[in-house]
């Protein structure tokens, strides 16, 4: 992308979020932390009939690491590890889960990008590192690969020892939307720091975290997010973690 073109985009980007801001504001809400997550704490948390309230875009996983959480206009699909994908009923419950009100204008077209190149491009165009961003890619994804892994139960290994058992799904030729929350570096054990991709196709049928994937023409838009929100459970699992984990 031409240098003029990127301090546009960037331009932009700022001019939103003070839009937004004026408005109200647009808040990354955010269900317990990162490290939480990892050291093996997946009791439900927050209701996804709660979550609704607080934002129509994001990420997160389910009750047990039951799988992936793809939030995209609002609906909440839950991604198993049986390849079978559904909406979520309002009672389900999330250990982690990210979402904002997604109020893009800014957009770019990227054909052809890896996972890392697009990432690299997004980068570029960013005002700052500093901040969140909600980014939605939708499009033609020619090769994209998923995982989910399959439900825990109590007690809960941490998820590293969970990993290796993860059951990853390969597409072709897909039409979707990848879900991407890039977070500063600054909250590394809060959330996963740059780039955290998920994905749902547009028949509802695919989906899951994304682990690569190649586009074919999508279109790229940025919400830049300067206020965050965290809210921490109150259950044992929590309160008696040793964090910071990592």
């Amino acid at each position: 992308m031409a240098q003029d073109a990127m301090q546009l985009v960037s331009a932009a980007l700022r001019q939103d979020a003070r839009k937004a801001e004026a408005a109200g504001g647009s808040v990354l809400f955010q269900v317990s932390t990162l490290d939480a997550l990892l050291q093996g704490d997946y009791r439900g948390a927050f209701t996804v009939g709660q979550l609704k309230q607080r934002g129509n875009f994001g990420l997160g996983t389910y009750e047990g690491i039951d799988g992936e959480m793809i939030v995209v206009d609002g609906h909440f699909y839950h991604m198993r590890a049986n390849g079978v994908l559904s909406e979520a009923a309002d009672s389900e419950v999330a250990p982690f889960a990210v979402v904002t009100n997604f109020k893009s204008g800014v957009s770019v077209t990227v054909n052809q990008a890896t996972m890392t190149q697009l990432s690299t491009l997004i980068d570029s165009v960013l005002p700052s590192k500093n901040y969140f961003y909600a980014i939605r890619i939708h499009g033609t994804f020619a090769d994209i690969s998923t995982r989910a892994i399959p439900l825990q139960y109590l007690p809960y290994a941490p998820l590293a020892t969970l990993t290796p058992n993860q059951i990853v799904f390969n597409y072709s030729n897909v039409e979707g939307t990848a879900v991407d929350i890039r977070s500063p570096a600054f909250v590394s054990g809060i959330n996963q720091v740059a780039h955290h991709y998920h994905f749902v196709s547009d028949d509802h049928t695919r989906g899951g975290h994304a682990l690569s994937f190649t586009t074919g023409p999508v279109t790229v838009e940025i919400q830049m997010l300067r206020q965050f929100t965290l809210w921490m459970p109150e259950d044992t699992g929590f309160s008696t973690a040793t964090l910071p984990y990592q």
